[in-house]
């Protein structure tokens, strides 16, 4: 465990690595010369067993197409089991590229041009853009804000799935950090099977949670609605390996699984890759120790800003029960949204993801990733807190 803490405290040269984070820079806020917080990945090197199973991968030296093997589907499905209480055999999982390619399949598999889908908001932009760039109707159902934190306004909620035929859920909740309990996916799933309703579920970040809080995948809440639920999931986030294209989709359904199978053969969709196959299997089977030890030093990052942060001239920071992500109502400094990403771009010298670009909810707000080395973490806040002072 405390060699893992050193690796984290290790600050990873990503300069020459083609990191998104780093090469969209410039597009984004116009500079290098700022700390990019805002892609969801982390900024430590993967667990020894991932990187010794890629090399091992590499030293083949035959790259040619690959396909998924049944092993890869056994693994995924014991973990599951094992780790999430999720009963499904090896045939009921599915290889895919990314979650959002799989997502966006689902829409289209699964409702028709016209039709609506709700989602809680604010969330992550691309539910929002995968919605209406299909041609489907948006249904926005803004989070409360309350002081206990975001809860979900049930009278909404149900409003906006009676004009619905599918509800993306975020489980946990990026980027507001909610780790929804038994009792909210509960009723969440009773509603959805009253509307006839089915739920499309991003469970990306199910691995990353604080250790005061547990993950629950909605169907071990309310079994009767795995059949109406289709669950894209990967060792992306958890393990820091989203460049590789392990990501999976599951269901008890297999008509639902069919209809985007189907999807993605009429595309020539590739379901990812050779190297994000060994990724997988390895973060599966021998990199536990490695994921606890990251959710552990993820505990120290989260409550280290949120304690010097919350409150600051006003500002908030809502409780991070899950994910690496923190979200800060900065609506207090009185900024429209161009002013405060100027302020944290040429004041803070920081890079956050804006919070309008996540719908209704989001303005004033921004995101940003803690999942990086405690000396990174610590001048970020330093800077925001002197560029805050001087308002």
């Amino acid at each position: 465990m405390e060699t893992a803490i050193k690796v984290f405290d290790t600050p990873p040269d990503r300069s020459r690595s083609d990191a998104e984070k780093y090469q969209k820079c410039l597009k984004l806020f116009g500079t290098h010369d700022l700390y990019p917080m805002w892609v969801a990945d982390m900024e430590f090197e993967v667990a020894p067993n991932i990187k010794a199973a890629l090399q091992d991968r590499v030293a083949h030296g035959i790259f040619g197409y690959s396909e998924p093997d049944l092993e890869l589907f056994e693994i995924a499905s014991q973990w599951m089991r094992m780790r999430h209480n999720v009963q499904l055999t090896p045939d009921h999982y599915r290889a895919s590229p990314s979650i959002m390619t799989t997502m966006s399949a689902a829409i289209e598999a699964l409702s028709n041009l016209g039709e609506g889908v709700t989602v809680l908001t604010p969330i992550y932009p691309p539910f929002l853009e995968t919605v209406t760039s299909q041609g489907r109707v948006l249904h926005g159902v803004e989070l409360l804000d309350t002081q206990e934190g975001y809860r979900i306004d049930w009278e909404v909620f149900e409003a906006a799935l009676k004009k619905s035929r599918l509800f993306l859920l975020c489980n946990p909740h990026n980027p507001v950090g909610r780790v929804w309990t038994v009792e909210e996916l509960t009723q969440m799933a009773q509603l959805c099977m009253t509307h006839g309703v089915r739920v499309i579920s991003d469970d990306a970040h199910a691995d990353i949670t604080r250790s005061t809080h547990t993950y629950h995948h909605i169907a071990t809440c309310v079994p009767q609605i795995a059949h109406e639920t289709v669950t894209l999931y990967g060792p992306g986030k958890g393990f820091n390996v989203s460049g590789l294209a392990s990501t999976l989709y599951f269901s008890a359904n297999e008509k639902l699984l069919h209809a985007i199978d189907d999807l993605f053969h009429t595309r020539h969709v590739v379901r990812g890759q050779l190297m994000g196959y060994t990724a997988l299997k390895a973060a599966f089977t021998q990199a536990t120790p490695w994921l606890d030890a990251v959710n552990l030093y993820l505990d120290d990052n989260i409550a280290s800003i949120t304690t010097q942060l919350n409150g600051l001239k006003g500002a908030r920071i809502y409780e991070t029960q899950g994910t690496y992500l923190v979200w800060i109502n900065c609506r207090a400094w009185g900024f429209s949204d161009f002013a405060l990403k100027k302020f944290f771009v040429q004041q803070c010298k920081v890079g956050p993801s804006l919070g309008r670009l996540f719908g209704l909810g989001g303005s004033g707000c921004v995101r940003l990733n803690c999942a990086v080395p405690k000396a990174m973490l610590e001048e970020v806040v330093q800077r925001i807190i002197d560029a805050v002072n001087t308002i």
